[in-house]
């Protein structure tokens, strides 16, 4: 009897890692269009081109706002909105710091690498977010989200030395999070026009001024 259902979970099984195979494309079709054009500028036919799919496929795995809340989850931030940044592997090289100036320049190299990833789709989040309740309350979540995971980093740099004992906690995650942001590294590269490297020598500069222990 085993032997007989076997061949039904095997092919029960592959159906699952095809179909799990296909909504990856999909979400990753609909992350690199809602970068490049924005959430009104990208359509579900052009998601379905870029994923290789037909477009009743790609609306099968919901409507827009859910494909976009979907690459927000799976790209943006290199991890859930709800995860611990700890156990990333950028999370990781944020803590390997051993002293003040060497975690800053960590933080100014990762951070950096992080907002010139997630730039695009961030600013398409908050498009959208403007005309759709459901993703303005995604959106809030998040942003949400992103202040707990600096507070968890001021936490450890508070606990190790790193941070300014003469600054409240509650100003320096304040601090962490307006300098750290998406949209100051939107000004800076694509307004102003400043290189990735210029922008994460302000970053470090910032860090060090505002934030690091003296």
């Amino acid at each position: 009897m085993a032997d007989q259902k076997s061949p039904r979970r095997y092919s029960s099984t592959l159906r699952a890692e095809q179909a799990a195979a296909t909504r990856e494309r999909v979400v990753a079709a609909a992350a690199e269009l809602f970068s490049e054009r924005g959430y009104a500028g990208t359509s579900m036919p052009e998601i379905a081109r870029t994923a290789g799919v037909s477009t009743e496929t790609v609306q099968s795995h919901g409507p827009k706002s859910v494909l976009l809340r979907a690459a927000i989850d799976a790209f943006a931030f290199g991890v859930g909105r709800d995860a611990d940044t700890r156990a990333t592997e950028l999370g990781g090289r944020l803590l390997s710091a051993r002293s003040s100036t060497e975690a800053v320049e960590l933080a100014a190299d990762v951070l950096a690498q992080v907002n010139a990833a997630t730039h695009g789709l961030w600013l398409a989040f908050s498009e959208a977010a403007r005309t759709d309740d459901e993703i303005s309350e995604s959106f809030r979540q998040l942003a949400q989200g992103i202040r707990m995971q600096n507070v968890v980093l001021m936490t450890e740099w508070r606990q190790r030395g790193f941070a300014r004992e003469d600054v409240p906690f509650e100003e320096l995650v304040d601090r962490s999070v307006l300098v750290t942001s998406v949209e100051l590294y939107d000004r800076a590269v694509r307004v102003a026009g400043m290189s990735p490297d210029e922008y994460r020598r302000h970053l470090a500069v910032m860090l060090r001024e505002l934030i690091a222990a003296r």
